[in-house]
């Protein structure tokens, strides 16, 4: 299974953080949506992301340092639409600028709310107007359901 996928990450306090050469960037405390994609397949990239101690690839690993993820949104497709994705949302949501798209256009691939269920939902929303069928995998359930993938 490949496509995009929307981590759903949960920053406990507010942070300033340092990613990669760049300036800190002051983080608020609450709730992040973060748009990547995973051509390769689902399995190898968000066991990246879910590993504890691991070398620093992408913008959103640095952040992961401090947060957790509490939940992932795939998005099966046999082309990349991280980017219509991360479009969708910057029209619902608050962004990072700069943040995960260093290597497209968009202005980020980094969403920020307050209410978890309203990221969530909007989120869903988003991705069905998309004409896609989002799953929602709870990360509790990370490891099993990666493992079958």
């Amino acid at each position: 299974m490949k496509g995009s996928y929307v981590l759903l990450i949960k920053l406990p306090e507010e942070q300033t953080i340092t990613i990669g050469s760049r300036q800190g960037i002051y983080f608020p405390r609450g709730n992040y949506a973060y748009v990547g994609s995973a051509m390769g397949g689902f399995k190898s990239r968000l066991s990246h992301h879910f590993h504890g101690s691991k070398k620093r690839h992408w913008h959103i690993d640095y952040l992961l340092d401090k947060a957790s993820i509490v939940g992932v949104i795939l998005a099966e497709a046999e082309d990349r639409v991280e980017c219509a994705i991360a479009q969708a949302l910057s029209h619902q949501f608050d962004a990072i600028p700069g943040f995960g798209c260093s290597d497209c256009r968009c202005h980020s691939h980094l969403f920020f709310a307050t209410d978890e269920n309203q990221l969530k939902s909007r989120i869903m929303a988003a991705l069905n107007s998309l004409g896609m069928k989002p799953r929602v995998v709870r990360a509790a359930l990370k490891e099993r359901e990666i493992k079958g993938w």
